[in-house]
C-alpha cells in the first residue's frame, strides 16, 4: 500500500498564543523544539511549525527511544498500526519530519541496515557522552551486535578529490560500514575487484574512464551493482542518463551527508 499525502494529514499550527500551558504540560524538549503529543504540535522556540500528522507520529517514536536506534518494522508498527505500507512511505515520512525540523533536521539520523535514531542534547550514551545534534555525523559509539559486523555492506568509492574520498569514507566507516576508496576506474579495476560490493558510489568526472562509461561497461558484461551517482558538474542529461540505465540515486556537491546514506541504505537493499 502506498500512502498518499493530503491536506487532512496535515496539521495547520495554531498562533503562538493560542497554545494553552496546559497543553504544554507534556511537552518533549529536544534543542530548542518542543514536541506536544496533547495538541500534536511542534514548536521551535515557542512557534507552531508545520508538520504532518505521520511525521509527528514519527518524530514521537523517536523522541521515545531516548537515542536508541529504531528498527524500521518499529517504526512502521507504531506509525501504521494495523496497516501494510511500502518502506517508501517510511522514507518519505522521515524526509517530512526532517523539513519540519529545518535546519536541525540533520539530528535524524540513518543507520543503514538498522534503522534511525534522534540525536538528543539531553541523551546520553553509556559513559555520560553526549550526543550533539549539531556535531558532524559519526558514530563510533554505537554498539553493533556481532551479526551485523560480520555480514557488513561493503561499498566501492571511486572519486578523484582526495578531500570529499577521505569525507565520504570516514562518514560511511562511521556507520559501520566496509568502505575502499579509488581515485580512477583504472585503480579500481587494477585492485582485482576484492571484495565484491554492495554498493558503488561514483564520480561522474574521472580521470580516465567518466563514472557514466564506466555504468555502462558494467552492464554491458551483465554487471548491475547499484550505483550512486555524485557530481559537482551534473546536468540534466548527466541525471537522466545515469538513472536510465539503473543508478540508485543521483546527487550534486557538496552531498548532504543524509542523502547519501540514505541513498546507500536503499541501495544496498535493493
Amino acid at each position: 500500500m502506498l500512502e498518499q499525502s493530503n491536506s487532512s494529514d496535515a496539521y495547520s499550527p495554531c498562533p503562538s498564543k493560542g497554545v494553552r500551558r496546559e497543553s504544554c504540560d507534556d511537552a518533549i524538549r529536544f534543542g530548542r523544539f518542543s514536541a506536544i503529543p496533547h495538541s500534536r504540535q511542534l514548536l521551535l522556540d515557542g512557534r507552531p511549525q508545520d508538520i504532518g500528522g505521520r511525521a509527528f507520529d514519527l518524530l514521537m517514536v523517536l523522541l521515545k527511544s531516548n537515542g536508541r536506534i529504531v528498527s524500521k518494522d518499529e517504526i512502521l508498527n507504531e506509525v501504521w498500526p494495523s496497516m501494510v505500507v511500502e518502506e517508501c512511505n517510511l522514507r518519505f515520512q522521515v524526509k517530512s519530519l526532517r523539513r519540519a525540523l529545518g535546519s536541525q533536521g540533520d539530528m535524524i539520523k540513518t543507520i543503514v541496515r538498522r534503522g534511525y535514531m534522534l540525536i538528543r542534547d539531553d541523551v546520553l550514551q553509556e559513559g555520560n557522552a553526549p550526543l550533539h545534534a549539531t556535531s558532524s555525523t559519526t558514530f563510533p559509539e554505537i554498539d553493533m551486535p556481532v551479526a551485523v559486523r560480520t555480514a557488513t555492506p561493503h561499498i566501492v568509492l571511486i572519486e578523484d578529490d582526495e578531500s570529499v574520498r577521505r569525507s565520504i569514507s570516514t562518514l560511511l566507516r562511521s556507520v559501520g560500514l566496509s568502505v575502499t576508496s579509488f581515485e580512477s576506474v583504472k585503480e579500481y579495476q587494477d585492485s582485482g575487484h576484492s571484495p565484491q560490493p554492495d554498493c558503488l558510489i561514483l564520480d561522474v568526472c574521472l580521470p580516465g574512464r567518466s563514472g557514466l562509461d564506466f555504468q555502462a561497461d558494467l552492464l554491458r558484461t551483465g554487471i548491475r551493482y547499484p550505483i550512486i551517482f555524485i557530481s559537482g558538474h551534473a546536468d540534466i542529461q548527466m541525471s537522466v542518463r545515469a538513472m536510465k540505465a539503473g543508478a540508485v540515486e543521483f546527487l550534486t556537491k557538496p552531498v548532504r551527508h543524509q542523502d547519501l546514506l540514505s541513498a546507500v541504505d536503499v541501495a544496498i537493499n535493493a
